[in-house]
């Protein structure tokens, strides 16, 4: 009995944490590694290699690279010589000159070492998703709730991670051989953009359960393009169909292409309404990492194929700390054709530093109240009654 549940606990717990861990370091991996190999092509000395923050768990001397793995895999680093970047390595090399520095080199040189990691990180995007149209993901047919956003209308009528939608409306998403009907994602897509406001009704098969159930789901809205549109607030998961090499190729480009598009309208409404619905915090990815290491390698290729495009266009922002800062002082530099104060730049990405750890904490508080809230309620109420 004790073996059946170790192996369980194993099996259900440990293995896709683990995997997950591993996921979401190989995307930090890739991204510094698109930088790493642009330096050594360019023949810039680079003294570390670092993936995760934390307690350190491995350290290598490889050449001239001081590689090194932390505990935590939420971030990463190539400490470059004749580059300052607050909190990235030892700094020893930073006013280097000459062939090693980057700071030596052309232009287009720099581009391309700042740029590597984006690059990477959408060539694996790239890959992931052909590759997946290539084997095909899924002997069950059926369009899958992938994430449920708090507060949400699809919450709200009781929708949760793991339910599979058959129909909306009446409309079936299935065949009479139970296969997916062409375009069956934007004919569920279009119908709740097209009902804002409005009731609509799902058919499902819920996560736990076998039998079809009907749910009438009131929708929200939402404006796009000067249109109110319907909201529904679940993150959807289709089976991608198997296809032949280059057909594998071409919807594995044109897939990634939309939802390459779908983060850009989404970070930009984050600029233009200030709307910070639907970004996950800290606990929400973990948690949503964890998920799908636990529904098999498939859905955990998936989600860290989407996160590695966030992880990219996070990076193009002009910000200071991120390569899209670094790009634009290195722009700005070969313009005026002079370095800009380390002091400013500094500065700059002090305070980009201290805005992301603002938003990393209110996110973890946003989070917590996701997951704990509602346990931590009457507690909370007891206090309020003790005083």
């Amino acid at each position: 009995m004790f073996l059946h549940e170790f192996y369980a606990i194993i099996s259900t717990k440990l293995f896709p944490l683990l995997s997950a861990l591993i996921g979401f370091g190989g995307i930090i991996a890739i991204h510094e590694s698109g930088h790493f190999l642009f330096c050594k092509l360019f023949g810039i000395l680079t003294p570390t290699f670092s993936i995760g923050f934390g307690p350190e768990l491995f350290r290598k001397q490889i050449g001239s690279t001081n590689f090194r793995l932390a505990l935590i895999p939420l971030g990463g680093y190539v400490e470059m010589a004749g580059s300052a970047e607050i909190g990235q390595g030892k700094q020893e090399y930073a006013q280097a000159t000459g062939d090693i520095s980057y700071d030596s080199k052309p232009y287009w040189q720099k581009f391309l070492v700042s740029m590597g990691g984006i690059l990477f990180n959408m060539i694996f995007a790239y890959l992931v998703f052909c590759g997946l149209f290539f084997w095909g993901t899924s002997d069950k047919q059926a369009i899958i709730i992938a994430d449920v956003l708090k507060d949400s209308p699809a919450q709200l009528a009781g929708i949760k991670p793991g339910d599979a939608i058959l129909a909306i409306n009446k409309i079936p998403l299935l065949d009479h051989e139970d296969n997916l009907v062409e375009n069956a994602q934007d004919i569920l897509l279009n119908a709740i953009r097209a009902h804002p406001n409005q009731k609509i009704l799902l058919t499902i098969i819920p996560a736990d359960q076998s039998d079809e159930q009907d749910i009438v789901v009131p929708l929200g809205s939402r404006q796009e393009e000067g249109q109110t549109i319907g909201s529904f607030g679940a993150k959807l998961r289709a089976p991608l169909p198997k296809l032949p090499f280059f057909k594998a190729i071409a919807a594995g480009v044109s897939y990634t292409n939309q939802n390459i598009r779908l983060n850009i309208e989404g970070i930009k409404r984050i600029f233009t309404q200030g709307s910070l619905q639907g970004v996950g915090g800290p606990l929400v990815i973990a948690s949503t990492t964890f998920s799908s290491a636990q529904n098999g390698l498939v859905p955990l290729l998936i989600f860290l194929a989407l996160m590695s495009i966030n992880l990219a266009l996070l990076n193009v922002l002009p910000i200071g700390a991120l390569d899209g800062g670094q790009l634009l002082f290195v722009t700005i530099e070969a313009l005026i054709r002079r370095r800009l104060s380390q002091t400013l730049k500094n500065i700059i990405n002090l305070a980009s530093i201290f805005a992301f750890i603002g938003l990393t904490l209110f996110l973890s508080y946003r989070d917590f109240l996701h997951f704990f809230g509602e346990r931590l309620a009457p507690l909370y109420e007891r206090l309020l009654n003790l005083f």
